[in-house]
């Protein structure tokens, strides 16, 4: 791969990352820009960048002067960067977390910064199974997407909420909150569909007062982007439990981690009542990874598990810390496990038996 020039246009250089397939692009202080694609890690530029270039940079994604000031103050700037200035052209997003970092005896700054699918990708190129679809047909409650950073959670709520537009059976109106927006849906077809979308915290200061705003708008579905503190858990619970359908994402590896981290997350003054009410309106725990395909790329392996009446009063009637054994049980007897999905991707040829046996060791 040619490597550029460190003097190369931001934005020239992000949409050249973009256009490789990259998953990650990192710029950091005196060092070269290195970008992932499909798990692989290789540097694009010809040296590494100064500090002024990189603080340029960032104030150019901030959008103001004071993007590096805030970067002093001990904050991380997490924000969404959209490059389009010509319509009759593709359009291309970015996620970007900056930081302050430690560069060598040096003080400098890190991004981290993730290309966003310009249209959602449509289930039908995901691999999804027929269970998972019919479970996610549901009308309220609770769906839950979740994997570690780069497992395709974003991707895959994003297949599920255009499939939701696009189907003129399904007369939805989607509310969104998301800090930052990952995907954008206003080049997807419409049919008898809304979406509205708003950022938090520059949009709409909190999660609460997103969730206090949608309630109002009549919705049939709420996304709260990403559930990683306790005021945002809360925020999903109440959604859950207002009658709407809720989707959002969770940083876990399995079902019963992700129950085990809805507890924690729920604060302390009221996590009983809040998982109790997770529990009574939950319909749908997913978990994904990505794993390396024959075609080069990556391809999903999921474990889900469909929430019954019967499993939930279960829960309800068990000891919390009873509660994961209970999952991982209910995983094997009603829904899916790893183990299942990475036979079903040998199967299907999307992985080698090599990969089909690392990946066992990791899950087993």
């Amino acid at each position: 791969m040619d490597k550029l020039p460190i003097d190369i246009d931001l934005n020239a250089l992000l949409v050249h990352c973009a256009d490789l397939g990259a998953s990650r692009i990192q710029i950091q202080t005196d060092q070269p820009v290195e970008i992932r694609v499909h798990g692989r890690n290789s540097e694009v530029t010809e040296d590494r960048l100064g500090n002024h270039w990189v603080q340029h940079a960032l104030r150019q994604m901030y959008g103001s002067e004071t993007g590096t000031s805030v970067l002093t103050k001990g904050e991380t700037v997490d924000l969404s960067y959209t490059i389009w200035p010509d319509k009759t052209k593709p359009r291309y997003s970015f996620r970007i977390n900056a930081v302050a970092a430690t560069i060598g005896a040096e003080r400098g700054i890190n991004m981290t910064i993730r290309p966003l699918a310009s249209n959602p990708r449509p289930l039908s190129e995901q691999n999804i199974e027929p269970r998972l679809r019919e479970a996610l047909e549901g009308d309220n409650g609770g769906y839950l997407i979740c994997g570690a950073t780069g497992s395709g959670k974003t991707t895959l709520i994003g297949g599920i909420n255009r499939d939701r537009l696009e189907n003129p059976d399904c007369h939805c109106n989607i509310v969104e909150g998301s800090a930052p927006l990952e995907i954008l849906y206003d080049l997807v077809e419409r049919k008898n569909a809304t979406i509205s979308q708003s950022e938090i915290p520059r949009q709409i200061k909190s999660f609460a007062e997103f969730i206090r705003a949608a309630v109002r708008q009549e919705p049939t579905d709420i996304v709260v982007g990403e559930c990683r503190e306790p005021e945002t858990m809360e925020a999903a619970i109440q959604a859950m439990i207002s009658g709407h359908r809720l989707i959002s994402s969770i940083h876990t590896f399995d079902p019963p981690s992700t129950i085990r981290r809805i507890e924690a997350l729920c604060p302390s003054d009221q996590r009983d009542s809040l998982t109790i009410a997770f529990v009574e309106n939950v319909r749908l725990i997913v978990n994904q990874r990505l794993l390396p395909s024959t075609d080069g790329t990556r391809t999903p392996i999921r474990e889900f598990l469909p929430i019954t009446r019967a499993f939930r009063n279960k829960l309800l009637d068990a000891p919390r810390n009873r509660w994961p054994t209970l999952t991982r049980e209910a995983v094997e007897e009603h829904g899916q496990t790893y183990l299942q999905s990475i036979t079903q991707a040998l199967n299907e040829k999307r992985i080698t038996e090599d990969v089909a046996s690392q990946a066992r060791d990791v899950v087993m």
